[in-house]
């Protein structure tokens, strides 16, 4: 077999790196142009999304804003040198005060390492307009889960102020005309009793039972309107009445605003019932309220729990008034449940089981 001279092994060996540098430029190459379309793929797709999108880096430069952005405050993207330095973004709490570098989520995202970080502004445009802004940073990190930088959404949320705003109004006129129903209701019905010549703890018991109507109406009338917390209902209308001695308990949970209403008129004649012949007419008398949700083989039940303590024992009426059909009939009507009372040696005990509705009921 010939042998080779030290000239030909070492062309070979020459020619041998040559072919490995040039595939390892190809492969370099091939690698590059991959990240050079994936940033051409993350560029399209930042000018793609609806909000204003800003990222900095580990010290809070400002190294990129999507077009969206420029759009949405009428002037170029300030590249603030640091979290220290965002003062060009001029903007306003609700209060009017001007909001500082540090109160941005950039800032508190880098600066103190929040991992989720919102604000809503009242941002003054380069046209010296202004229009309400939300902007939410999170926090950009590598492979390895170090922090490299932060990124913010800026959301024109100007159209949803203008809609709370206009609801708010609505709602303030409804609960307004809701009260002077109410008022001209109490009205009639006191003039009318007054000309039949009926007692006068009548009509003031009448006077109580709308009041407490009212008042429960217009909370729910001055929240989401549609869902009620149990607990709130409770304490509206019992805390006034209870002095303190009426204990509630109970996990939050929510129920249509029809049956939060029934749940007060219910409240309220136990509570006014227990001030006359119950727990509540004595000094050492208590009432403990509490209310637990469960689910069940037929779905989420909701309970709830009316006890008496410390007065004196519960004697069933020889007849039944208005009081009893709202603690009873009617409220079994609105819930779809079940209620239970005894009238004990201990003092009045009243329990409602019911299943839990996700949405109020049909009329």
């Amino acid at each position: 077999m010939p042998t080779r001279s030290i000239d030909e092994m070492a062309a070979e060996l020459v020619h041998l790196q040559d072919a490995l540098a040039a595939k390892e430029a190809e492969s370099a190459k091939k690698n590059s142009d991959s990240k050079s379309d994936r940033l051409i793929f993350l560029e399209a797709m930042m000018e793609t999304v609806p909000v204003g999108v800003i990222m900095a880096d580990a010290n809070g430069q400002i190294i990129y804003g999507n077009s969206h952005v420029e759009r949405m405050v009428r002037h170029p993207v300030i590249h603030s040198e640091d979290a220290d330095n965002y003062q060009g973004w001029v903007s306003f709490h609700e209060d009017g005060r001007q909001v500082e570098s540090h109160e941005y989520p950039l800032a508190r995202v880098i600066r103190d390492g929040e991992a989720h970080s919102e604000i809503d502004v009242n941002y003054q445009r380069g046209d010296g307009t202004r229009f309400w802004m939300r902007i939410i940073g999170k926090p950009v990190v590598d492979a390895n889960g170090a922090r490299i930088g932060a990124s913010v959404a800026l959301i024109d949320i100007d159209e949803e102020r203008r809609l709370r705003e206009a609801q708010n109004i609505l709602i303030a006129e409804l609960n307004h005309r809701v009260k002077n129903a109410f008022s001209v209701v109490k009205s009639i019905v006191s003039q009318s009793l007054r000309k039949m010549s009926i007692q006068r703890g009548l009509r003031e018991t009448i006077d109580q039972r709308l009041n407490a109507y009212a008042l429960a109406h217009s909370k729910l009338v001055g929240t989401s309107w549609d869902r009620a917390e149990i607990g709130a209902v409770a304490a509206d209308v019992l805390d006034p009445i209870g002095n303190g001695r009426i204990d509630l308990s109970g996990p939050k949970v929510e129920v249509p605003s029809r049956q939060a209403l029934s749940f007060s008129m219910a409240f309220y004649e136990l509570a006014t019932n227990a001030m006359k012949y119950g727990a509540l007419s004595v000094p050492e008398g208590r009432v403990n309220l509490s209310w637990e949700q469960s689910d069940t083989k037929e779905g989420s039940v909701i309970e709830l729990h009316w006890n008496e303590l410390g007065g004196p024992a519960a004697e069933k009426p020889s007849e039944t008034g208005f009081g009893s059909f709202i603690t009873g009939r009617a409220l079994q009507m609105e819930t779809g449940g079940e209620i239970i009372t005894d009238f004990g040696p201990d003092g009045y005990k009243w329990h409602l089981r019911m299943p839990e509705h996700t949405e109020d009921r049909a009329n």
